[in-house]
């Protein structure tokens, strides 16, 4: 079955639908008005240090947005979408460039290549969601991406962070083990890592937040397969980070959190590694019987996502 016969993973692309019912306080189409998915032809200007530009090879393009006022040097978020969608999709159910406008934050928003389905994907971790095998080298074009935003932008290349939803958040993990020693950060929501413990050897620790919900039955919480090999669930991607961080092997508890607006009361438990080394932690944020496009409470990419994000540096 591919990705659950691939039945199951059409619910990636109804991020199109989920963005309809997302706070408006976290949605947003692009700070300039023009969608993502759209090139308008706007090339770096060495001039500026706001608005939207476009940047990567010509034949795979990115958007990078800048906040209304850059205080240099400013940080800069990669979001990467999911199985099927796009990243004006995902921006738009998450609202990250929204958020990231208040913070002094750069948001890169590149698309992943499209497969024989005519779906986007990324080369994740083997499993999900390289379908066809084709080896597309996505460290390479993402770190590439990084760089060239660095070049063109005042950027702090301490403050690079990536955050990743499902597909994206296998994408995610491997950035986090191949590109640690440029990632301060990073956050995935409902993807999973590599199989085994030692298929990963990073070059250093990275500090990782792991948002899931227990009801997604796309990539599930305890782990799963979706037809290119095993995933480890939620819990176990934590603790294997957090040992890397050099983490208490016992984590903290702290209060519920209301983060899922069609979920009654605070469904999701934070559970944080502390006693790392310097500049280090791992959180999971168990979201109770969420699926796999959670409806987030308005604000809470920004202060569970971002603001976390933020609060670390190479």
């Amino acid at each position: 079955m591919r990705l659950l016969s691939l039945a199951s993973l059409a619910s990636l692309t109804l991020l199109a639908t989920a963005c309809s019912t997302a706070p408006a306080a976290e949605s947003d189409a692009g700070i300039d008005g023009s969608p993502f998915g759209e090139d308008v032809g706007a090339r770096p200007d060495a001039a500026s240090t706001t608005g939207t530009i476009t940047i990567g090879p010509t034949e795979r393009p990115a958007r990078l947005i800048a906040p209304p006022t850059v205080t240099e040097p400013a940080a800069l978020l990669v979001l990467l979408h999911g199985y099927g969608a796009t990243g004006a999709v995902q921006d738009t159910y998450l609202g990250v460039s929204r958020a990231a406008a208040t913070r002094n934050m750069y948001v890169l928003i590149p698309d992943g290549t499209v497969d024989a389905s005519g779906k986007r994907y990324w080369q994740g971790t083997p499993g999900c969601c390289d379908f066809a095998h084709s080896g597309v080298d996505d460290v390479a074009y993402l770190s590439g991406l990084v760089h060239e935003a660095i070049a063109m932008r005042p950027i702090d290349p301490n403050r690079v962070y990536f955050f990743g939803h499902s597909n994206g958040g296998f994408m995610t993990y491997r950035l986090a083990c191949q590109f640690a020693s440029e990632t301060a950060a990073v956050a995935i929501l409902a993807g999973s890592d590599f199989p085994g413990e030692m298929d990963c050897v990073p070059s250093r620790p990275v500090p990782v937040l792991h948002l899931h919900g227990t009801g997604d039955t796309t990539i599930p919480y305890a782990g799963g397969n979706v037809g290119l090999g095993a995933f480890p669930g939620a819990t176990t991607v934590a603790a294997r980070w957090a040992m890397r961080a050099g983490c208490d092997a016992t984590p903290t508890m702290g209060a519920p959190i209301d983060m899922e607006s069609t979920i009654a009361g605070a469904e999701t438990t934070p559970t944080t590694y502390t006693g790392c080394g310097p500049g280090l932690d791992v959180r999971l944020l168990t979201m109770e019987g969420a699926s796999h496009i959670p409806t987030f409470t308005s604000g809470m990419i920004g202060t569970e996502v971002l603001d976390w994000l933020l609060a670390h540096h190479l």
